[in-house]
């Protein structure tokens, strides 16, 4: 018996979800009274008044000042030689190991245990 109810009420329910749904579907046509932010709304969702992409201009870099980008080119290189120079220069970045050990150290100089420093000078 309460098998048979509840069927026939969710099929009920599946009408009458339907049938009100099929009155909102039309909305943004129908609406008379809507603001017109909502009638811009309706087109943007609709997706009309959107530009074709062929019809979008393209904006275009002038290629007169070739000089100027050769030299910024050549800027940028020697600043990058420079940056190379100096990473060599600074040695081998140590690996996690030994970054957790020199924090040790250093943690213990700072608490005042200078047994666990083992000759590490602040």
């Amino acid at each position: 018996m309460f098998r048979r109810t509840a069927t026939g009420l969710a099929t009920f329910g599946a009408f009458a979800c339907a049938a009100l749904s099929g009155g909102c579907a039309d909305l943004m046509q129908r609406s008379t009274i809507a603001p017109e932010w909502f009638q811009a709304k309706a087109v943007e969702v609709k997706g009309e008044g959107y530009p074709e992409l062929a019809e979008v201009p393209e904006l275009r870099g002038s290629t007169a000042d070739q000089a100027e980008w050769d030299k910024t080119r050549k800027e940028l290189q020697a600043a990058s030689a420079r940056f190379d120079r100096d990473l060599a220069a600074a040695g081998a970045i140590p690996t996690d190991e030994e970054i957790r050990a020199r924090q040790a150290q250093l943690q213990a100089l700072l608490d005042g245990s200078e047994a666990a420093t083992d000759g590490v000078q602040p």
